[in-house]
């Protein structure tokens, strides 16, 4: 692995586990030069700057009368890391126990010890509240043709394309696995759903699709085929991890053509000149003249897809 594809996977994982890590340090605490040790502070007494003000029994209250905020925190420092600008948290709650207390009262908000938020929405009922990193959404796009073999244009985005993989017409040899590139159309995507075509097959076999990176599974198929035969079937399929990436494999020799019609995504994005009705979308006729090999090649050197 090359050093920037290498930076390219580790930005991925930054990113995928970027929802899922718990929060650290009491979030009552206030933000100062140095830490000293907890303050006993008397209701009515003043927080104390860079110390852990216990509270006891007594509960804080905020209020105004305006119509600005109750409360308003920031934190100014910027961290610089890999050409990434990180922030540093303006609040965090402290993750404790498995779940929010039921009995505390509505409108409630905590964070368990996995950093999943909580919320007491009604009385006695516990709430978790949906973020990229505990859930996924489901983004339809303008259809578009991952791939064709039976022209040239229409295997640019097989990563592995050779003599090996694909006969001279370009079908998909018996035993071989192609790897199809998706990062014209998602960034740090979860899954994908489409329609998988196989025509000028050589006999009867099948075809997989599965996410890139993992051992092929044995005991399915996302289609099965008979001799000289033109057959579809809808797809649902992951995306590999470290790559935007699906893998295809082929038990006996055919033509593959795959459409797209949704992604799945959760810390990812959807490039916007593929969403239906998108404003830009009507830029997808120039982009299409663009060689798919030379972007692909310009975006592993970068990290980041250039609509980002």
């Amino acid at each position: 692995m090359s050093e920037n594809e290498d930076k390219t996977v580790n930005r991925r994982r930054l990113l995928r586990r970027a929802g899922t890590v718990a929060a650290g340090v009491a979030g009552t605490a206030v933000v100062g030069a140095t830490v000293a040790t907890p303050a006993q502070a008397a209701p009515g007494d003043p927080v104390v700057q860079g110390a852990d003000n216990v509270a006891g029994s007594s509960t804080t209250s905020l209020s105004i009368n305006s119509a600005g905020p109750t409360l308003a925190l920031d934190n100014t420092r910027i961290t610089e890391q890999d050409d990434w600008r990180l922030s540093s948290p303006a609040l965090q709650l402290k993750p404790r126990g498995d779940f929010l207390n039921d009995n505390s009262p509505v409108g409630s908000v905590g964070v368990d010890q996995f950093g999943n938020f909580q919320v007491v929405s009604i009385p006695g009922y516990v709430d978790y509240v949906q973020t990229t990193g505990n859930s996924n959404s489901i983004v339809p796009i303008t259809p578009q043709r991952l791939v064709d073999t039976r022209t040239a244009a229409g295997r640019a985005r097989i990563v592995n394309a050779s003599s090996t993989t694909l006969d001279s017409s370009g079908r998909l040899r018996d035993g071989q696995t192609i790897h199809l590139d998706l990062s014209e159309y998602v960034f740090i995507g979860e899954a994908l759903f489409g329609n998988l075509t196989v025509t000028t097959t050589v006999a009867s076999g099948f075809v997989q699709v599965f996410p890139h990176g993992v051992t092929r599974p044995k005991e399915f198929s996302s289609i099965n085929y008979l001799t000289n035969q033109t057959l579809s079937n809808s797809i649902m399929t992951g995306i590999g991890y470290d790559f935007d990436y699906i893998s295809v494999y082929a038990a006996r020799t055919t033509h593959i053509i795959i459409d797209i019609v949704a992604f799945v995504v959760g810390v990812g994005s959807v490039n916007p000149a593929i969403l239906p009705y998108s404003a830009s979308a009507t830029s997808r006729g120039a982009e299409a003249t663009v060689d798919p090999a030379a972007k692909r090649a310009a975006r592993a050197k970068q990290g980041t897809p250039s609509w980002k």
